[in-house]
């Protein structure tokens, strides 16, 4: 008995998800290719209008000013110790507070809101051998905006907010050292007026061996503890030094205020020219569907 056989049917291979996308992008890159002109073209328009917006922008001013955080010790002198001088992220929260701002706004009559938006800071970094050593970085703070004078006032004024809210440890400690020399000065005086009298009366007449003896006595435990006292006294005011110049924060420069263009000219020309490239790509990619559809159009018009 014979059996009948189905015809085969012709087998159809699909191409896969990666060959079609392959395929896309090769086609999409010779089209780019193919009318690389629109691209560059793009790309130099889209530059040079960037750079008309920023040339034709009003003019700002900006005003910055530079601080030494400082580097807090111990009591003693000894090791640097953690503080808000050495937090990095003081100085930018400090500036950026609200009542910072409020106060600093109505001390130099500009809006609150103006301020806010013109208001930035950045650490100055250090070498790598500085910051190996434990040294704070400077800490610049700007004010940008459309006045002159009230630009450099703003920066001044936060810098001295900034110095005010992180020595707090150093100005105490400063103070107790100024208290303490203030205490030697006034020991000192006092022993200086009892060794003129004690050389006084041992020089007097009619005084007895014993007598004479006990007041030589006297005259060196007295000088004796002026030497002491001398030296701690040279030791406290080394300390304060240290305390004023090196631990406190401070104001490195003033602020001044220079006028700038309202927008970089650089940033603007890279902004324009990235918009530019987008606008060619998406010009070369739809140039031959347009094309192409305008040539359909005559041929049947």
């Amino acid at each position: 008995m014979a059996t009948s056989t189905a015809p085969e049917r012709p087998r159809t291979s699909t191409p896969s998800p990666d060959e079609e996308r392959e395929i896309d992008f090769a086609g999409l890159g010779r089209s780019v290719a193919r009318r690389w002109w629109l691209v560059l073209a793009g790309v130099v328009v889209g530059a040079v209008l960037g750079y008309l917006t920023s040339v034709g922008g009003d003019d700002v001013y900006v005003a910055r000013t530079t601080l030494y955080l400082g580097t807090p010790l111990s009591p003693s002198g000894g090791g640097q110790i953690q503080s808000l001088a050495t937090n990095p992220v003081t100085v930018g929260e400090i500036i950026r507070s609200e009542a910072v701002i409020q106060d600093v706004a109505d001390e130099v009559g500009v809006g609150p809101g103006e301020l806010r938006r013109g208001v930035s800071s950045r650490a100055i970094q250090a070498p790598a051998s500085a910051a190996r050593t434990g040294q704070n970085p400077l800490a610049e703070i700007s004010v940008r905006g459309p006045w002159r004078n009230e630009t450099a006032l703003a920066a001044n004024a936060l810098a001295e907010t900034v110095i005010e809210e992180i020595s707090g440890y150093v100005d105490v400690k400063a103070e107790s050292l100024r208290e303490q020399v203030e205490n030697q000065n006034r020991e000192l005086e006092q022993i200086e007026g009892r060794l003129e009298r004690l050389e006084a009366a041992a020089t007097g007449p009619g005084l007895s061996d014993l007598e004479r003896l006990t007041l030589q006595s006297l005259i060196g435990f007295a000088e004796q503890r002026r030497g002491q006292l001398v030296s701690e006294r040279t030791t406290t005011r080394q300390l304060l030094t240290l305390a004023d110049t090196v631990e406190r924060s401070s104001q490195v420069t003033e602020a001044r205020a220079a006028r700038v263009p309202a927008r970089n000219p650089r940033s603007a020309m890279v902004v324009g020219g990235l918009i530019g490239l987008l606008a060619g790509l998406a010009a070369a990619l739809l140039w031959d569907s347009v094309a192409g559809r305008r040539r359909r159009r005559r041929s049947t018009g």
